[in-house]
């Protein structure tokens, strides 16, 4: 089935409400780009948003770490985060690219970066076993 970028976004941001919702993640949704916004007297305000290449969506999960020693968990567990950012893409979309570099950057910062075509993608990178 053949999915466009909206529909896939879409699909993407009510997964990630429901989850939210329920205490696992917190998500929000970026948009690149100028945002134009009319005010009723006809002036029109210029917002600046993210950066080009930005993705679409961030998520962040908690998690903890375990210290581990041939094969065995030692010590409590260490609280940490998990961020992906997360591009969504129809089923034959490509990165641009700006997208390339901000990918670049987000991983050298040690955070995941994935391209999703489906909610399925989505569940899938957002496993952390």
């Amino acid at each position: 089935m053949e999915l466009n970028e909206a529909q896939v976004k879409n699909g993407c941001e009510e997964y990630l409400g429901y989850a939210q919702n329920q205490g696992k993640l917190w998500f929000t949704r970026m948009n690149a780009g100028d945002i134009l916004v009319p005010y009723k007297n006809g002036v029109v305000h210029k917002y600046k948003g993210a950066g080009a290449g930005t993705s679409d969506l961030i998520v962040v999960q908690p998690g903890q770490i375990h210290l581990e020693y041939m094969g065995e968990q030692h010590g409590p567990g260490a609280p940490v985060n998990f961020v992906t950012f997360v591009e969504c893409k129809s089923t034959k979309g490509k990165q641009s690219p700006e997208q390339i570099e901000f990918q670049a950057k987000v991983e050298a910062l040690n955070c995941r970066y994935a391209i999703v075509r489906s909610v399925d993608d989505l569940m899938e990178v957002l496993k952390r076993e």
